[in-house]
């Protein structure tokens, strides 16, 4: 059906038409109610005689409606008008991409900025469950302004579970060989992934691969798997690589080389295992190229970026960077040697004492903790046989200081706790010798021990016994001093969080702070000399913030040292100045299922979603970004389940909502005896100081009616305990008059129980027990080795608990009782590699729906030092 200039269709006027395809004909027209131009798309005459057609049709509308993006057209109405079937998207101005490749290669820095556009477009779609199935350079739009939009997304089909088979899509093909051209159809068939040719399951990995196909595309100017026939495609698909863009004219990078040859992978479990990972090294990597050539430019990458997938700063781009800088102070210019070359996060490194060799612990592709050992300038590491082990110190006489049967706790990304052991460098059976050690560091002479010791409060001690610092918060990176004299650490107020500030300590006792208090800061060492402590925290200089390296002495004198885009940590400095360090690309996601049958999918606004809380009805959650760009004390989000836009309603750390999602509580990191009330509706936010009390964890329980709250706290460095507190302010008082430290606090329904785990002496385990309020009585809670609770059910008999198992997390309901253990859900990471932490469990009554976060950081070694 054709229609002429002046038609009406529904309360539309058509103006011109624009394009024909096989699924139908777009126009131009007129909305008249809004007085704006649209384009409207008619379902041809075939495809609408078919049922098949038209289901494709409108779920084509629905999907694209849900899919509120800058990448992706929008859609604003649907309707039938006299048999008629259209779709009201916006108007675009501009080219296909296709009509953009006609004379050849898009270009590089084109193509990956195109590329990211692409990627974001994707991730968003795929975070709705929607796949395109159909991504190809016609359905790729470029705006006048440079905007990409993903069009058509009539192949699309949501995903209710993790993958659909396409048997469908032979009679979609037939369709479109019908009413194509055969350089049409070729082109189609040529973005195939290998699953969709061989007519089996496919999921949003299918995409990834039909981006790689369009970014190899843009790059090279010619068609990844183009032959002469539909059938000779479909076999290069499934059995050749693309020809090396090495061989061709075309300048091309070795990290898009390397996001390009991902994406194309024929096994689905060995591409990129979610678009925004895939966006995430696209923006590395273009971020690095723009700092690059802008020179003087202060803007970089964000400084938690979410699930972030180990592409990082290229050797090249780094070092061009670190000799602009050096320009720019009036300094040698840099130089940069890369150490690792594997995927995954590095938890601690060091220099051996001639600074020739590097021994360090990684997690490699979801592995668990080894320490390696390799000589700077070899790309091969040799492995010290110490699984499981984190490297915290190495003395000059070769001996190392190793935590064995290192464990984490589910409620943070950087705690993790073990066992203090020594090992030769050479090889062979480490000596243990004091367990419950968060981190620790070994004296020059290789006789002493410094070390971070239990929890509740924490506390440093130097040499192994003598408590010369205690805090509720963690300490982290403590470091021997060159003479012996002193221990230089991180103090970190809240437990948990990585603000934090440098200070340095004497043998007796005496603490100085050495450094503001930072957003953000991780690792530490000592010059040779012992003049000067670096750290790496936050610079707050740059609007991203991200974490840089910095240098202060003893009087509290500070300078810079390094500044890179992305995140940095630092680990140890040889005897010739050299600098040690990690380049991290962090992030965490936060992931609902709700209901609670349905897949997970990833709620976060800016990359770096944390500790969530879900309402009663499991329809609503509130979670904080702690990302780049975001105020020092978080941002506060709340979103309803039914695809709504996520709102921001303030600043804070949530640590929990109403059961009716009227009002979420928030304590505020910068000042932890702050607690503070935001409404998620209409109504003012309220703080309340609450010293001397500072709130201690991340959660709270509600006493029956939601008008008081319990939350875990302290008073200085008195133990944590469970504190009440109204709604609507006045002072907390405690929960129970039981002494000792106690944790968890979980309030039953009905308000007259609590489950809480009692610890002696600050140990990091203790005694499970039930509570009756009224009386005091206590009563063994069954909960088994290594478990955490999450909350009770609705009934007050059972409650949820996790426990961590080699592959992700359980969940458990278990009877209060009996002692029974239901196994409720099984949590499996799509990619595992970088995974520290799958936290921060909120579980809906009747188990309606859940959350948890899951914390992401891929790093890569380097040296640096000045010629």
């Amino acid at each position: 059906m054709t229609l002429a200039p002046g038609t009406t269709l529904g309360p539309y006027q058509i103006q011109a038409s624009l394009a024909a395809g096989g699924m139908g004909e777009v126009y131009r027209a007129k909305d008249p109610r809004l007085d704006r131009v649209v384009a409207i798309k008619i379902l041809s005459g075939l495809v609408a005689a078919d049922l098949e057609g038209l289901r494709r049709f409108e779920q084509e509308a629905k999907a694209v409606a849900a899919l509120n993006h800058p990448n992706i057209l929008s859609v604003h109405d649907i309707g039938t008008e006299h048999g008629v079937h259209y779709i009201v998207t916006e108007l675009l101005d501009g080219q296909t991409l296709r009509q953009k490749l006609s004379d050849g290669s898009a270009g590089l820095r084109r193509a990956a900025d195109y590329g990211l556009q692409i990627a974001q477009g994707l991730a968003a779609a795929h975070e709705k469950g929607v796949v395109h199935r159909d991504l190809k350079p016609e359905n790729l739009f470029v705006t006048q302004d440079g905007r990409v939009k993903i069009l058509d997304f009539g192949l699309a089909k949501q995903c209710s579970v993790s993958a659909h088979p396409a048997s469908d899509l032979a009679t979609l093909a037939s369709v479109n060989m019908e009413l194509t051209t055969p350089g049409v159809v070729l082109g189609t068939v040529g973005y195939m992934s290998p699953e969709q040719v061989r007519g089996e399951v496919v999921d949003h990995r299918t995409d990834i691969f039909s981006f790689g196909v369009v970014l190899y595309e843009m790059v090279s100017g010619r068609r990844a798997f183009k032959r002469d026939t539909a059938a000779e495609t479909m076999t290069a698909i499934l059995k050749e690589e693309p020809r090396e863009l090495v061989q061709t004219a075309t300048p091309i990078s070795e990290g898009v080389e390397r996001i390009m040859r991902r994406c194309l992978e024929k096994a689905p479990t060995q591409r990129f295992q979610s678009a925004k990972d895939l966006a995430f090294a696209l923006e590395a990597l273009t971020g690095t190229s723009q700092t690059a050539v802008a020179q003087s430019s202060r803007a970089g990458l964000g400084r938690k970026p979410l699930a972030a997938l180990g592409i990082t700063l290229s050797l090249i781009a780094l070092s061009a960077l670190a000799y602009l800088a050096g320009l720019r102070h009036n300094a040698p210019p840099a130089r940069f040697e890369r150490v690792t070359f594997e995927r995954g996060y590095i938890k601690s490194a060091r220099f051996t004492f001639d600074g020739q060799n590097v021994i360090y612990s990684a997690a490699w592709e979801g592995r668990p903790y080894e320490v390696l050992a390799s000589r700077i300038g070899d790309r091969n590491a040799r492995s010290l046989e110490l699984k499981g082990a984190i490297v915290v110190g190495v003395s000059a006489g070769g001996d190392l200081a190793v935590l064995t049967h290192v464990r984490r706790f589910t409620e943070s990304n950087w705690v993790q706790v073990g066992t203090l052991a020594r090992a030769p460098l050479n090889g062979g059976a480490a000596r243990e010798i004091l367990e419950d050690v968060y981190d620790a560091d070994i004296s020059q002479d290789g006789r002493q021990f410094a070390v971070v010791h239990k929890r509740g409060p924490q506390q440093l001690e130097y040499p192994i016994g003598k408590v010369l610092f205690q805090t509720n918060g963690y300490i982290s990176h403590p470091r021997i001093a060159p003479d012996g004299k002193s221990v230089a650490f991180l103090e970190h107020p809240v437990f948990g969080d990585d603000r934090g500030y440098v200070a340095v300590v004497d043998a007796n006792g005496s603490v100085r702070q050495l450094s503001k208090e930072f957003p953000a800061a991780e690792g530490l060492a000592w010059s040779p000399d012992g003049n000067e402590i670096w750290y790496a925290a936050t610079n707050e200089e740059r609007v991203s913030k991200e974490r840089a390296v910095f240098a202060v002495t003893p009087a509290a004198k500070v300078r810079k040292i390094l500044e890179v885009p992305g995140d940095v940590t630092v680990w140890d400095i040889a005897s010739d100045g050299r600098l040690l360090f990690s380049h991290e690309n962090v992030g965490s996601a936060e992931f609902v299922a709700s209901p609670a049958s349905d897949p997970e999918h990833n709620v976060s606004v800016l990359g770096y979603a944390i500790y969530g809380a879900l309402s009663a009805d499991g329809e609503s959650i509130v979670f904080s970004e702690s990302g780049h760009g975001v105020p020092d004390d978080y941002q506060v989000f709340f979103r309803r389940l039914d695809g709504s836009a996520a709102i921001e309603i303030g600043e804070g750390n949530v640590i929990g909502m109403t059961p009716d999602a009227r009002f979420v509580v928030a304590l505020v990191p910068s000042q932890p005896t702050k607690v503070r009330i935001l409404p998620t509706g209409a109504g003012e936010a309220q703080t309340f100081d609450i010293a001397p009390i500072q709130v201690d964890r991340s959660f709270v329980s509600w006493m029956p009616g939601a008008k008081e709250f319990v939350f875990l706290g302290h008073e200085g460095v008195d133990p944590p305990r469970a504190y009440l507190m109204s709604l609507v302010g006045g002072s907390p008082r405690p929960l129970t008059n039981q002494k000792g430290p106690h944790f968890w606090n979980r309030i039953s329904p009905d308000g007259k129980f609590v489950l809480e785990q009692s610890r002696v002496g600050g140990a990091e385990s203790g005694q499970n027990v039930i509570v009756e309020l009224a009386t005091g009585k206590t009563r063994p809670a069954p909960l088994l080795e290594g478990e955490e609770p999450v909350d009770w059910d609705h009934d007050g008999i059972h409650f949820f608990v996790t426990r961590e198992n080699q592959d992700g997390m359980a969940i458990f309901r278990v009877d209060a009782v009996t002692g029974k253990h239901e196994l409720w859900r099984r949590i499996r990471p799509a990619d595992p590699t970088g995974i520290l932490s799958m936290a921060h469990f909120s579980i809906a009554p009747s188990g309606k729906a859940y959350a948890y976060s899951a914390g992401r950081v891929l790093s890569l070694l380097y040296v640096y030092s000045q010629n």
